[in-house]
């Protein structure tokens, strides 16, 4: 388990470095508490038993005095004298005594010596005068000397005169601080520090010392690191114990977190149908409830969604076969219009020339009208000079008749021209009308197609305009069409009648004398249909040049179509191509 993931070890790990931090602030307060509690009870203690020494001390020395055993001038007696004879003779440091010790060796040592053993704090507890001077040290300081200087300094201590600015300071305290007592910090001569507690002593209302208690703070030191010890190890087992707890009830606590994370993370990894037991009321069993709400909302929302996604896709599956579909039937549409637009070229390009072919015969049959007018004026002139020029007017009405026939000929000829025209454009109109559908059924195609088929709308819009004005093209070719065949039935009339005239002026002709003023008569018609077939073919000829510029345009129109068709054709293979790619992508995706 990644101690960087475990929710618990952080609260247990935060919940155990703020005990640590509590623990450490309490036991350092509750250890100077502690100290200061110990130091004020040693100092209470001290200046009890300094105030009870002083009290005894004084009953003793005022007991002596009202016994008659001492008096007051030997009680406070300050003649120290130098002992040179005894056990403490020859003492490294100098022994004295006054008039009043062999008294007190009796009747103080007891007392200090129960002072001493009632606290194994207090190294002394002894009286000194004034000048500090000590007349009874405890038992366990007035051992008898050895040849040992040194332990000669610690075991007897008894019959000095302590007039170090300590033990002078103790002895002439008189109280007048109203404290009833001096405490004294200082370093012993024997090394150790010391707490010095004194309370005057007076007699019969006299200051004669004091009564001193001696504190080791060695002592006092190891009692208060025991108190330390004591406090930090029970401290240790509180944190200890409290850490063990706080293990205990986090992971009690966190457990249903646990399961929360196992039943998420089995939902993420596609359970959905995974629920948590909810086991109590509290914030956490709240948050399991609400946890399982939430899974069954995103689980509903997540099938609604993969439903729309389904139906979607399958939308957009339809979409693209119906795209490919409708791009196939395109296809096949702008290939049959370019085959179309192709035929419809050869079919223009048939009927151009065609058109100039009939303006070439129509041009023909100018020239032959005029030179019927011609020799119609000759023939009037024939007539005229008479009966002389009949054999040469027959020679003429012969070749009149054969020139008419000729002329009949060609407009039988440009007749049958005039139908064929007639067919190709009808031919024209009809693949006008076929391109106008083709355009028309593109247009819907490219409506349904979208935003993709928005090009192709714009080239169906032009192929229907190109059609539209084929139509038109076509129309005004079909005008000029009847117009010619008009004019042509028109002209064979004519030239019927022409060559029936001609007949009857070769019978004339027989009968020259007889019929010459019909002659005459006659001519002068044949003039007349002369210059009206004359008018006639050159309105043909207008109209023949007319047709051919517009089959030229037709022409045109038609090679743009064809144009127009490939790029058709191209836009429709892209749009096949853009179908395929969202085939496969919808493919990919389910």
């Amino acid at each position: 388990m990644n101690l960087k993931s475990s929710i618990s070890l952080k609260i247990v790990a935060s919940l155990t470095v703020v005990l640590v931090v509590v623990c450490g602030i309490f036991s350092a307060v509750l250890i100077r508490q502690r100290t200061a509690v110990l130091e004020a009870d040693m100092l209470l203690r001290g200046r009890t038993m300094a105030i009870f020494g002083a009290t005894t001390m004084r009953q003793v020395l005022e007991q002596a005095i009202n016994s008659g055993r001492l008096t007051e001038a030997q009680v406070f007696d300050t003649n120290y004298r130098k002992i040179v004879a005894g056990p403490l003779a020859g003492a490294a440091i100098p022994k004295y005594h006054t008039e009043y010790d062999s008294y007190l060796d009796q009747a103080i040592l007891r007392t200090q010596d129960t002072l001493v053993e009632e606290d194994n704090a207090v190294v002394f507890a002894v009286l000194v005068d004034k000048n500090g001077y000590l007349p009874v040290h405890n038992s366990k300081f007035s051992l008898p000397l050895t040849s040992d200087n040194t332990k000669d300094q610690v075991g007897n201590r008894t019959k000095r005169i302590f007039d170090d600015p300590v033990g002078l300071a103790a002895g002439k305290y008189t109280g007048a601080d109203n404290n009833k007592i001096l405490r004294q910090i200082y370093k012993r001569d024997t090394g150790e520090t010391m707490w010095d507690i004194s309370a005057p002593v007076y007699v019969n209302g006299k200051h004669w010392g004091g009564f001193r208690i001696g504190y080791s703070m060695t002592r006092i030191d190891a009692a208060v690191t025991s108190l330390r010890n004591d406090i930090l190890l029970g401290m240790g087992m509180i944190l200890l114990f409290s850490t063990v707890t706080i293990a205990f009830v986090v992971t009690r606590l966190v457990r249903p977190l646990k399961e929360l994370t196992v039943v998420a993370d089995r939902i993420a990894a596609g359970h959905l149908n995974e629920t948590i037991d909810i086991k109590s009321d509290d914030e956490i069993g709240k948050l399991a409830s609400a946890f399982n709400k939430m899974t069954q909302v995103i689980v509903r929302n997540l099938r609604s969604e993969v439903e729309k996604s389904e139906r979607l896709i399958e939308s957009v599956k339809e979409a693209i076969q119906q795209l490919s579909s409708s791009a196939s039937e395109i296809m096949a549409i702008s290939a049959q219009q370019a085959a179309g637009a192709n035929g419809q070229a050869s079919a223009v390009q048939q009927a151009t020339t065609t058109s100039e072919e009939i303006a070439v015969t129509a041009r023909q049959v100018a020239e032959n009208a005029i030179f019927v007018e011609s020799h119609a004026q000759q023939a009037n002139a024939a007539g005229q000079v008479g009966r002389n020029e009949a054999d040469n007017a027959m020679t003429g009405m012969g070749e009149l008749k054969t020139r008419i026939e000729s002329v009949a000929q060609a407009m039988l000829q440009l007749g049958e021209d005039s139908q064929k025209i007639g067919g190709i454009v009808d031919i024209i109109d009809e693949i006008s009308d076929q391109t106008n559908l083709l355009a028309l059924n593109a247009a819907i195609e490219a409506a349904g197609a979208g935003e993709a088929g928005k090009r192709f709308s714009i080239v169906a819009n032009e192929v229907k305009r190109l059609a539209e004005r084929t139509a038109d093209a076509t129309g005004q070719i079909k005008n000029l069409v009847n117009a010619i065949q008009k004019a042509t039935n028109g002209t064979i009339m004519l030239t019927e009648e022409g060559s029936k005239g001609v007949d009857r002026a070769s019978e004339l002709v027989a009968r020259v004398a007889a019929a010459l003023q019909e002659i005459s008569r006659m001519v002068h018609e044949t003039t007349a249909a002369a210059r009206e077939i004359k008018f006639s073919t050159q309105q043909q000829t207008t109209a023949s040049e007319q047709m051919a510029e517009t089959i030229a345009e037709v022409r045109d129109v038609a090679a743009q179509v064809a144009v127009s068709s490939k790029e058709t054709t191209q836009a429709i293979a892209e749009l096949t191509a853009l179908a395929e790619r969202l085939q496969s992508l919808v493919a990919e995706e389910v």
